[in-house]
């Protein structure tokens, strides 16, 4: 009928809407922590779905994730448009499932309110970063079982009950922040009936045990595989608590005001000895207290859209470390759930507003919906720009940020593989100058300095790198390669031994060990390590080809010479790109 043809032409109108923004977006390339996430990622190497799925081997146990990055490397390979397009889909489809939740929940305005959320820019960072499929699969499911649930709600068919625990598990299996599910069900019963009745609490028990075993291994994965023994932030409970206020009002400020959105915030220091630095604690509970006071009454939208706001931040309030916190307490990415309360309250409350105008307020409802949704846009084409390519990416966030030490030593990195050294070497010492235990700046200063010639103060770096870090098994190797050079043959070969212990599947470190241990004459654990190295990469012409020397020193002749044909073999094909010596790492730090 007509009102299925309206329907789907709104329908199709979100999603046009949602690609016409994001066109600038799915023109961009890899950049950080798109290596470690998808193009470097252990899901694309042997055994990689069984690996993601049933061992601890990945950072975070998000093996839908890791799946859909299987998947999509089989359909198109590394061309980057094909994941930033599947991104861009799933952000459409849960605009759609926006809209119609919000109808389902009987809140006013649920288009204009669903198409707000499609081009609001603070959603860029979830959408144009590939690195944030986590986020775009994980919203989808989440929200494909809250339509579920509340659809069950008002049918009563089993089969919706069952559908959305079954949505809930995929969300979680595709990242763990969605963890507030069970109470925002909760939170829509009240909204729906004013109460929350037995039947209420029953209903939600399995929600909640998925939610409690997924959340201790997400914490488990977090703590123990991602962040490991680097310190995140030091502060203490109080520090965290005052944080918390901060952070909220933070992201309430970009979601009614999305300028100035950087990719990296500012890191705040808060002092918990300060009683100002509660103020906004006790500022968010006012406004809470106050709506539950009117709950009743005018009250009663903010309190769920506020609520819910709060409620879906919670896992990212600074009570549980990420390893992003290590730079910034904020990120645009971590109010993908949230903003979505926000959205709507404010597009209620306006449509409200314009009804009081007379009837002629559908006139200014359109006008005004409009307006938004181009200035929005706009604010969108133009954000998804900045992820065209590394050097944009942190460029654009030192313009907005020029005390982002990470973007300075990433940056600093790009520019040492472009030729550009000594404007590399620039950032990185701004990097330490910002960040004196900066690591990683420290050992990519070291290694810029060894192209250069400059062994002396490259040593220095890379000392004070593992005085930092002494578990960088990078850092081992190439302090390594450069002591050989400098002729300290037995500290070489001690940091080499580090590296490969610290890092089994070092095939890199592998190699420079066995060179060295051969020119000393030590053959036979030589060649045990170059095995090694061609056990982790077959494909490296120079370790067959050193293999082969080692070998016919051995006298083994014809099992050099297969050796030396294979080398020449994969010389022939191009496959063996890489340098023979280490090189220097770039922040690989994980994002969350």
């Amino acid at each position: 009928g007509q009102r299925s043809w309206t329907n789907l032409t709104l329908a199709a109108s979100l999603v046009v809407l949602t690609f016409l923004v994001y066109l600038p977006a799915m023109g961009g390339g890899f950049v950080w922590d798109d290596d470690s996430m998808l193009t470097d990622n252990i899901v694309l190497k042997e055994r990689g779905l069984y690996r993601s799925w049933f061992t601890t081997e990945q950072p975070n146990y998000w093996p839908l994730t890791w799946t859909s990055y299987w998947l999509e490397y089989q359909l198109w390979g590394f061309n980057p448009i094909g994941y930033h397009v599947g991104n861009v889909l799933l952000h459409a489809a849960s605009a759609l499932l926006v809209w119609r939740i919000l109808v389902q929940l009987n809140i006013p305005g649920a288009w204009v309110a669903a198409a707000v959320f499609a081009v609001h820019p603070v959603n860029v960072e979830s959408v144009a970063w590939i690195t944030q499929r986590k986020n775009t699969l994980s919203l989808f499911f989440f929200l494909l079982s809250l339509l579920c649930y509340l659809r069950f709600d008002y049918r009563g068919i089993a089969g919706l009950y069952w559908t959305a625990i079954a949505s809930f598990v995929l969300a979680m299996l595709s990242k763990g922040t969605v963890v507030a599910l069970p109470v925002v069900l909760l939170m829509c019963a009240w909204w729906l009936r004013g109460t929350i009745g037995r039947p209420d609490v029953l209903r939600s028990i399995p929600f909640f045990a998925v939610s409690a075993v997924m959340s201790v291994v997400e914490i488990w994965f977090q703590y123990v595989r991602a962040i490991g023994e680097e310190v995140v932030r030091n502060d203490a409970f109080f520090g965290r608590l005052a944080g918390a206020g901060w952070v909220v009002w933070f992201y309430l400020y970009k979601a009614l005001l999305p300028i100035d959105l950087s990719f990296i915030y500012p890191r705040w220091r808060i002092d918990p000895t300060n009683w100002l630095s509660y103020i906004p604690d006790l500022a968010l509970l006012a406004v809470l207290g106050l709506c539950w006071r009117f709950r009743r009454s005018w009250g009663r939208a903010p309190l769920f859209a506020l609520g819910y706001f709060v409620v879906t931040l919670t896992p990212v309030l600074g009570f549980f470390d990420f390893y992003f916190m290590k730079y910034s307490f904020v990120a645009d990415h971590y109010q993908y759930v949230s903003i979505i309360g926000i959205i709507a309250l404010v597009v209620s409350a306006g449509r409200a507003v314009l009804k009081r105008v007379g009837r002629s307020y559908e006139r200014f409802a359109y006008l005004g919906s409009a307006v938004v949704l181009v200035a929005l846009g706009l604010l969108t084409w133009r954000q998804g720009q900045i992820y065209k390519d590394h050097e944009t990416l942190w460029r654009e966030t030192l313009r907005r940020n020029p005390n982002a030490s990470l973007a300075h030593n990433n940056l600093g990195f790009i520019l040492a593989l472009q030729g550009k050294t000594d404007e590399g070497i620039s950032h990185y010492r701004q990097a330490i100058k910002l960040e004196p235990d900066h690591d990683k700046a420290h050992s990519n200063l070291a290694s810029a300095l060894v192209s250069q010639g400059r062994l002396e103060e490259a040593v220095k770096h890379y000392r004070q790198a593992l005085r930092i870090n002494p578990r960088h098994a990078g850092v081992h190797n190439n302090l390594g390669i450069v002591l050989v050079s400098q002729g300290n043959l037995d500290e070489a070969i001690s940091h080499l031994r580090q590296a490969v212990k610290l890092k089994p599947d070092h095939a890199r470190a592998h190699y420079n060990l066995g060179g060295v241990l051969a020119e000393q004459g030590q053959l036979d654990t030589a060649i045990d390590h170059f095995r090694h190295a061609l056990r982790i990469d077959a494909d490296r012409a120079h370790v067959h080809e050193s293999l082969g020397r080692a070998l016919a020193r051995l006298g083994k002749s014809d099992e050099a010479i297969i050796h030396y044909n294979e080398a020449l073999r994969i010389m022939k094909s191009g496959k063996d790109e890489e340098s023979e010596r280490g090189s220097p790492n770039a922040d690989a730090g994980k994002v969350k």
